[in-house]
């Protein structure tokens, strides 16, 4: 809003518009003209925005459909624009109705409201630029994952939220989403390596590169001594393909919560199993032979298991820790408490 303004600039609403000797032709100009007038103004301020409101208030309900129509369009871009001459043009005219929604600076709260009601509603709302934490907050309660998507995208939540933190929370495990917020431009490393699974292979390059970067400045050393009791059970559960004892035997030997989600046989996921045998110490050998008993997705095909054996092979044992660690939002053998 801008700091000062004439307060009587729209005064000639007042008494002409309402006049029985002015045509429906002429109430519309006027009503139009005084609008430009609003919009074009160097400066509004408080006073000048609420005279405009109670003389376009006191017209409105004279005008036809497509003056209404054109009020929309003029008056939607506007940031001072009031919001209750939004509200009535949405309400009345159906036209003007989507427009205010595609161009308003703001939209009205009922306006909003009335967005919220609706999946289509809620996906446009997600695409706005001025969205406020609030009604971020609601269009996530609902767990829409097109909308979780338009939220990723968009600029309007900022990535040092909690809000875009919960974004990235549940990215963990949405692969869609993951790629989404992966795609953004000004994504941190660290939430980056939250979503390393997603990420596509220069993305994960760059992903371990800087992981590594970030122990050399720490001076971490993170390793973890497998027994040959350890090399054993874990070869003889996977044979058995039972990934829960599997999954619980990572917790324990890595020292992190029995409650830790590991989920490695989802598609999508299986990466991270490479990740943690490396972290653990385990040779590629044995590795391999993990991937070929455990379940046959993991080694179909051929290109799969190649994949995963890669991993293995060229992360660094620290490296793979730490992206395990961050995937699964745990911290044990780092030395950080737990984040749960």
């Amino acid at each position: 809003m801008a700091s000062s303004s004439n307060p009587d600039l729209w005064s000639g609403l007042s008494g002409f518009g309402s006049s029985e000797s002015a045509t429906p032709d002429m109430r519309a100009a006027l009503l139009k003209v005084n609008a430009e007038m609003f919009v074009a103004a160097p400066a509004r301020d408080r006073e000048s925005i609420e005279t405009f409101e109670t003389l376009m208030l006191g017209s409105l309900p004279r005008a036809d459909a497509a003056t209404l129509l054109a009020l929309a369009r003029i008056l939607a871009p506007c940031a001072d624009a009031p919001a209750s001459v939004l509200d009535y043009l949405v309400q009345h005219a159906p036209d003007a109705r989507a427009l205010v929604l595609q161009h308003a600076a703001h939209l009205p709260e009922t306006v909003n409201r009335r967005q919220l009601a609706t999946p289509a509603g809620r996906l446009r709302l997600a695409a706005r630029l001025d969205l406020d934490p609030a009604t971020i907050r609601r269009l996530l309660l609902l767990g829409e994952e097109p909308v979780a998507e338009a939220l990723a995208a968009n600029p309007a939540v900022a990535p040092d939220t909690g809000l875009f933190k919960l974004l990235v929370q549940r990215a963990r495990f949405r692969p869609a989403l993951a790629r989404v917020l992966l795609g953004r431009s000004d994504l941190a490393p660290s939430d980056a390596a939250n979503l390393y699974l997603a990420a596509a292979a220069t993305q994960r390059a760059a992903i371990r590169d800087h992981v590594a970067a970030t122990l050399a400045r720490r001076r971490m050393t993170l390793s973890c001594a497998l027994t040959e009791e350890d090399i054993a059970e874990l070869l003889a559960v996977s044979r058995r393909g039972d990934v829960e004892r599997l999954e619980a035997l990572l917790s324990t030997i890595l020292g992190f919560p029995t409650s830790t989600e590991w989920r490695v046989l989802e598609l999508g996921r299986h990466r991270l199993l490479a990740l943690a045998l490396k972290a653990l110490g385990l040779g590629r050998r044995d590795a391999t032979r993990i991937f070929l008993c455990l379940h046959p997705a993991l080694s179909y095909p051929l290109s799969a298991i190649k994949e995963l054996v890669r991993e293995v092979r060229d992360v660094p044992g620290p490296v793979a820790l730490a992206l395990v660690e961050a995937i699964l939002n745990v911290k044990a053998l780092s030395g950080e408490n737990a984040k749960g």
